[in-house]
């Protein structure tokens, strides 16, 4: 959208929407080449992570993870059982996207590659329970948000954390 709240010019609907199909954004962001990312989390069977394009169609509620043979719907890029994944915050590095896992307690790294994305790599596995959202710091490390309350939703029972973690560049 503009600064005044309209919609952006080259917006393909002429409103403020810029793609739908979308059952629940997590984190966005945005790689240095421009392309946007999202995480999304499935309802019962798929977690996703998306190219958002503008102007397209990613499936739901009509479809959860991959997309139709026809091309009615953008298939995901990668997709996780939601035990694998339950992908909140995301950040995308020169590198990588990010994706932090809240029921799979897992740090997901997705390559960046000059064609598109490599296979997820799993970092962290379980080593530090629940984890909510990931930020490049300010010197290249990632800051890594824990969310582990007691379930009762007491933020003070927990051992919440953040996480700096310095990671080697994906091979």
């Amino acid at each position: 959208m503009t600064p005044d709240g309209e919609p952006a010019p080259d917006n393909p609907f002429g409103t403020l929407v810029y793609t739908y199909g979308h059952r629940n954004v997590q984190g966005l962001g945005w790689a240095v080449d421009g392309r946007m990312f999202a995480s999304e989390f499935g309802q019962d069977t798929w977690d996703e992570l998306n190219l958002i394009e503008a102007g397209e169609n990613y499936g739901w509620p009509h479809v959860e993870g991959e997309g139709d043979d026809g091309g009615e719907y953008v298939s995901p890029l990668h997709v996780w059982r939601t035990s694998e994944a339950s992908p909140s915050g995301l950040a995308v590095t020169r590198e990588g996207v990010y994706l932090a896992g809240l029921r799979g307690q897992t740090l997901w790294r997705v390559p960046l590659t000059a064609d598109g994305t490599g296979e997820p790599q799993p970092l962290l596995q379980g080593e530090h329970g629940r984890l909510r959202h990931v930020i490049e710091a300010p010197d290249g490390a990632l800051w890594v948000l824990t969310n582990n309350t007691d379930g009762r939703g007491d933020p003070r029972s927990g051992d919440d954390r953040i996480l700096r973690i310095e990671i080697a560049p994906a091979s």
